[in-house]
């Protein structure tokens, strides 16, 4: 190779090198400024930012998993468990590896909270999933806390969708056997002989004596309980446990009953 090749060579390597250079900052540019963004809430132009950051550096992965994040924020579980997903098989970094299956564990489990009232089977599935990249977690690091409970709520809560799922299908067939633990369990829910005032000290513990119950709650009122609520998602990390997502998901649920019936209102009457 004669000099003048070999400088050229050498310039365009130069090139190379500053156009790499370049990009790496501006994806780290891109980055920070999604992470400002997903701090305040605003998580679609977070996840805008965490793309620009993906093209300058395709490699990248701390925006790729911010980017579940986000998605995860928006209730969009699919899309925040593919990249998960991709997070978790791409990264090299074994840390990085189970906070990814960690999360997708949460996701899965989110989803399966959803199910509980359309599709117990499905819930159940997504509960088990669910199970799975929380021990994939424990294989990476033994001590983690969350991911231990997390499982002993999923499957607590396993435990119960089956029950729940038995019961549909003595319903839909009435010759098939039921198990005798369930049918001890339900002869002492419908036990005649037990005092009617444990039967309503039983009923006041499991309802929540803070949440309001009040059927003609006012329109600020149902606003502001939205905007706590919607405040309250925006703070709450995505790695939180099993059963926060679970209190979270019925307090939702209650303010959403408390909403519909918050609908109706008194009729003044002028006689």
């Amino acid at each position: 190779m004669n000099a003048g090749k070999y400088k050229t060579v050498i310039q365009i390597l130069l090139v190379l090198v500053i156009a790499h250079a370049v990009s790496a900052d501006s994806a780290r540019v891109s980055t920070s400024q999604g992470n400002k963004l997903y701090k305040q809430g605003e998580f679609n132009e977070a996840i805008n930012n965490y793309d620009q950051a993906l093209v300058d550096a395709p490699g990248a992965l701390e925006p790729k998993f911010n980017q579940a994040n986000s998605y995860y924020r928006l209730d969009d579980l699919s899309k925040a468990m593919d990249l998960y997903r991709q997070v978790a098989a791409e990264s090299k970094d074994m840390k990085f590896v189970a906070k990814a299956k960690y999360n997708l564990g949460n996701s899965y489990f989110q989803q399966g909270t959803k199910q509980k009232d359309s599709n117990l089977q499905k819930a159940i599935d997504d509960m088990k999933t669910a199970i799975g990249s929380w021990r994939s977690v424990l294989d990476i690091d033994p001590e983690n806390k969350k991911a231990a409970k997390n499982i002993e709520v999923a499957r607590l809560l396993i435990k119960d969708l089956l029950d729940q799922l038995n019961k549909q299908q003595q319903q839909q067939d009435p010759n098939q056997p039921q198990d005798p633990k369930q049918q001890q369990q339900q002869n002492s829910q419908q036990d005649p002989n037990q005092p009617q005032n444990q039967q309503q000290q039983q009923q006041a513990a499991e309802q929540d004596p803070n949440q309001p119950q009040d059927p003609n709650q006012s329109q600020d009122q149902q606003q502001k309980q939205q905007q706590e609520d919607q405040k309250q998602q925006q703070q709450a990390a995505p790695d939180t446990t099993a059963q926060e997502i679970l209190d979270k998901e019925q307090y939702r649920r209650k303010e959403r009953q408390i909403l519909q019936r918050g609908s109706w209102q008194k009729v003044e009457k002028d006689w």
